[in-house]
């Protein structure tokens, strides 16, 4: 694996593992304001859900095969999410339902470029990010 995937997944896991124990308010407590980031060969969804539900197809721009992926809820407390990331034929390349605290991540994923990444979230209350790049 490149030094440059390892530092994609360093990066999401220090995001859901950072703690902020102040009692002002901080970005940590921006509820249900998903940020993503859409980029050729990389794509990254993190949400701090309260309560919050979404439906939503992302349009990805990956030439890569082989993938990295991660995918981390944190805080868990209720709800659950259905991340699935498709070719451009709508064949299925990766999908997982998020229902507890996860970390999952799985390297040298080979797979027709994706082309779509669908997120299904109800009801949830947890730290999640997902994040797709590729190698």
């Amino acid at each position: 694996m490149k030094a440059s995937h390892y530092c994609i997944i360093a990066l999401a896991v220090c995001f859901t593992s950072c703690r902020d124990n102040s009692t002002s308010p901080t970005v940590h407590d921006n509820y249900n304001s998903p940020v993503t980031t859409n980029v050729t060969n990389s794509f990254t969804y993190a949400v701090n859900a309260n309560q919050y539900s979404e439906n939503s197809r992302n349009t990805l721009s990956f030439v890569s095969d082989s993938l990295v992926v991660t995918l981390t809820a944190s805080n868990y407390m209720s709800g659950q999410a259905i991340v699935s990331v498709k070719d451009s034929s709508g064949a299925p390349i990766f999908a997982d339902t998020v229902a507890s605290n996860t970390t999952l991540a799985i390297a040298h994923l080979k797979a027709e470029s994706p082309r779509y990444c669908d997120i299904v979230i109800s009801g949830m209350t947890a730290k999640l990010v997902f994040v797709l790049a590729g190698e």
